[in-house]
């Protein structure tokens, strides 16, 4: 009865961003990863792209289907229109959609957006109160601002490269897009605020997120350098707490363990059952661990190493109240009953024109509102919305073709 009363108090509840439209001038990942998140809490985004190739990151592997499965996910919930900022007319054609734009995001190289006429200053002549949001590899300012530059890129100079691998190997970069996820979230949260700021004063403002940026933000390591403590990696362990980090079993299997304490330490002593290791001076602090983590390394991967199979190790030390858990692999993610039972793996759905998959199972929405939840719908195919879109601006359907048909047959 009480979740039929709150279906019906939330049924009729507007979306988050319902009555947001966002021009989105986006490539790759970062920046359309942000307006996606809105397109999933109910924006209208509309994808301007390019005629013909579209978004960069249609062109990427891996592939399904002929379409690029990361653009599926970065740019759910869009509508796509195609125009060539290149021509006048594909310009006077964006100019129309501004004035009705409560948001503009970019993420060209600083300039870019200024040579078509659509960068801040011009448009806050058609748009006083939008908001602007720039997302790029280095910022607006500095040195470095009109540098291309990427995820890689950004990552190799905040630090996180040197503080990943094993002490006596090359640095590593992360398995992840950590840069662009991380921008993509900056810039969300930012566009938020200035929006609520939007609504209570009637005033938009410029946004300059950079990559970079939201990556030196991460690293708690500046400050230890500033007292002149030089930190480098010391692999899948941490420098301060132990034990706190990876330790291996048999046949590739690996597991995270986190008892930073002495109370921690000593039930992970009882579960190997060894409780005398409490009182060894080797381990018997904190301190002392950490001055001796290869012993402590070597004590848990040997008892870690009598297990065939991981798991049994892991609910033992769950049970006693440690933290614990497996290294998942990304398969492993697909049927994990706690990301199911908060609905960060879910079906959704492809584009009409993909023969093969209708639906695939992909990440859920991590941002969870009990009035406003979000929903996922599928990406957009290149130009699916040119005479949704357009019409609503002015043009013709006979117009939206002559122009579609010049710039589809000048690339």
């Amino acid at each position: 009865m009480q979740q039929n009363l709150e279906f019906l108090c939330t049924k009729h509840v507007k979306k988050l961003f319902e009555d947001i439209r966002i021009l989105d001038f986006t490539n790759n990942a970062a920046g359309p990863v942000c307006t996606s998140m809105f397109a999933s809490f109910g924006a209208d985004v509309i994808k301007v792209e390019r005629p013909v190739t579209g978004d960069d990151i249609r062109g990427f592997a891996p592939r399904l289907d002929g379409q690029a499965l990361n653009f599926l996910f970065y740019n759910r919930g869009k509508r796509s229109i195609t125009v060539d900022l290149t021509d006048p007319a594909g310009v006077e054609m964006v100019k129309r959609i501004v004035p009705t734009a409560d948001v503009i995001v970019e993420s060209f190289r600083p300039g870019v957006m200024k040579k078509f006429g659509l960068d801040y200053a011009s448009i806050l002549e058609l748009n006083p109160q939008v908001v602007y949001c720039s997302v790029s590899a280095f910022g607006q300012t500095g040195p470095w601002a009109r540098k291309p530059g990427y995820d890689l890129i950004a990552q190799a100079l905040c630090g996180v490269m040197d503080m990943t691998g094993e002490p006596d190997e090359p640095p590593q970069k992360s398995g992840f897009i950590l840069g662009d996820y991380v921008g993509a979230m900056n810039a969300f949260g930012a566009i938020s605020a200035a929006l609520y700021y939007k609504s209570v004063t009637g005033i938009g403002q410029y946004i300059d997120v950079a990559l970079l940026d939201g990556m030196v933000a991460m690293n708690n390591f500046v400050e230890l350098a500033a007292i002149g403590v030089d930190q480098h990696r010391i692999g899948a362990h941490h420098s301060a707490i132990c034990p706190y980090g990876v330790y291996n079993g048999k046949n590739g299997q690996a597991v995270a363990i986190c008892a930073p304490n002495n109370k921690l330490w000593s039930k992970v002593c009882t579960v190997m059952g060894q409780p005398e290791l409490t009182e060894d001076p080797r381990f018997c602090s904190g301190e002392a661990r950490i001055r001796n983590l290869k012993e402590v390394i070597s004590v848990i991967e040997g008892w870690l190493k009598r297990f065939d199979n991981i798991n049994d190790a892991i609910s033992l030390l769950d049970r006693a109240g440690i933290p614990v858990a497996k290294v998942q692999s990304a398969m492993d993610l697909l049927t994990d009953e706690q990301l199911l039972a908060r609905a960060m793996i879910v079906d959704m759905e492809m584009p009409p024109n993909m023969p093969t998959y209708k639906h695939i199972k992909s990440r859920g929405m991590w941002l969870k509102f009990s009035k406003t939840p979000a929903e996922i719908r599928r990406a957009p195919e290149l130009g699916e919305h040119n005479r949704e879109v357009l019409p609503e601006f002015g043009y013709t359907v006979e117009e939206i073709d002559a122009l579609q048909n010049k710039w589809w047959n000048r690339h």
